[in-house]
């Protein structure tokens, strides 16, 4: 059995309802599984006015904790480099 996800990766300073709108319409779109939401927690191109990275993971929590299709990733955060 194939569990088919999609990644959408970005810094979600802050998510917004365009986030998860996009990522519900290729959901159904391609019958997928699961989209899962990775977090940049360190963006090389944003560096003034991001917040803290734990904070922007909360909200992604938050905004996505009643869509079973939806999940988030910190895996980001735990890179080096």
């Amino acid at each position: 059995m194939t569990h088919k996800k999609a990644y959408l990766g970005g810094t979600f300073n802050p998510i917004h309802y365009g986030h998860l709108r996009m990522a519900e319409e290729v959901r159904e779109a391609l019958g997928l599984e699961k989209v899962v939401f990775v977090l940049s927690c360190n963006p090389p191109l944003k560096e003034e006015d991001v917040l803290p990275a734990e904070l922007r993971l909360q909200m992604v929590e938050l905004a996505i904790r009643d869509n079973p299709f939806f999940e988030v990733s910190d895996i980001e955060c735990h890179r080096e480099g």
